[in-house]
């Protein structure tokens, strides 16, 4: 039995594949925790909101469960870099009484957790399943 990364990923596509509604599941789930993990972390306001609803078009436009599944993994990823790289500038546009290596290592995780999900998409977009 061969349990490898392709085949857990393969069982996924094919679940989520089975019927429209899932894949819709898919594009309204993954913006919708996104702004929930967002608002329960930072206090950015309408603006995850508008990122959310960006993503859940992106999502939409995908016409297959597997294009849909490394989207929003791919996608999540880079709205966590843009936030990170958002947090560091308004830390030096706004004159913060925080040092910048400390809004840094603050937020460090959003990087490291966008750059996880930026190449599993990627790697789910090209994998063969």
């Amino acid at each position: 039995m061969d349990d490898g990364p392709g085949t857990v990923v393969g069982r996924a596509v094919e679940f989520v594949a089975l019927t429209e509604r899932r894949r819709l599941l898919v594009v309204v789930g993954v913006p919708v925790l996104f702004v929930l993990l967002f608002e329960f972390v930072a206090n950015y306001g309408l603006l995850v909101v508008l990122l959310a609803v960006g993503l859940a078009a992106v999502l939409y436009t995908r016409s297959t469960a597997r294009e849909t599944i490394a989207a929003s993994a791919y996608g999540v990823g880079v709205l966590l870099i843009g936030l990170f790289l958002l947090e560091l500038y308004w830390n030096g546009a706004q004159g913060s009484t925080e040092p910048l290596i400390g809004t840094a290592t603050r937020v460090l995780w959003r990087a490291v957790v966008g750059t996880v999900l930026l190449g599993l998409g990627l790697w789910l977009r090209r994998v063969d399943l």
